[in-house]
């Protein structure tokens, strides 16, 4: 009798605790959760510029392989990004790094839909040069200079960028 009311003593304060977690879980979910604006203005900067990163190296792959439709979706992806990232007003260390980017970016951005517009590879590579030139210098302004982007040599990812053959 003794072991039967252990056993169920415990199962009672474990189900409790489970649904006590659950609760909370719920409730937390539901306060982060309100809207998407935000959700999104509690992600760290760091969260946007990783995948602004891995944006604009799809963007490379696709436009040096001529793959125009791809390079737009990724030049989409990099500017809402930037939106995103102007929206949250970010600051670092008194340092307005919403501010900087969006006094150097989205003008390199226009540039970059240009040549993909005009499907125009000499044009897409010296725009996307330029991309990374001023991706530096926002880095340098906003003093992470140590945060230094290259043009990539090498497709880190398992996706060919290349026109499908249907197209």
């Amino acid at each position: 009798m003794k072991n039967s009311f252990k056993a169920g003593s415990v199962l009672l304060v474990t189900t409790l605790t489970f649904i006590g977690i659950a609760c909370q879980h719920n409730h937390q979910s539901g306060e982060h959760m309100d809207s998407d604006e935000h959700y999104m203005d509690a992600v760290p900067l760091i969260y946007h510029m990783s995948f602004m990163q891995r944006y604009s190296v799809k963007l490379y792959f696709a436009g040096m392989e001529e793959n125009w439709g791809l390079a737009d979706i990724y030049a989409h992806e990099i500017e809402e990004l930037t939106e995103t990232i102007i929206d949250g007003n970010h600051m670092d260390d008194g340092v307005d790094v919403s501010g900087l980017l969006e006094s150097m970016l989205p003008p390199q951005i226009v540039q970059m839909e240009a040549a993909i517009d005009a499907k125009d590879r000499n044009m897409f590579e010296e725009n996307y040069q330029t991309m990374v030139q001023t991706c530096n210098q926002c880095h340098q302004a906003a003093n992470y200079g140590l945060v230094r982007i290259t043009v990539p040599e090498t497709n880190p990812y398992n996706q060919d960028f290349s026109v499908p053959e249907d197209q």
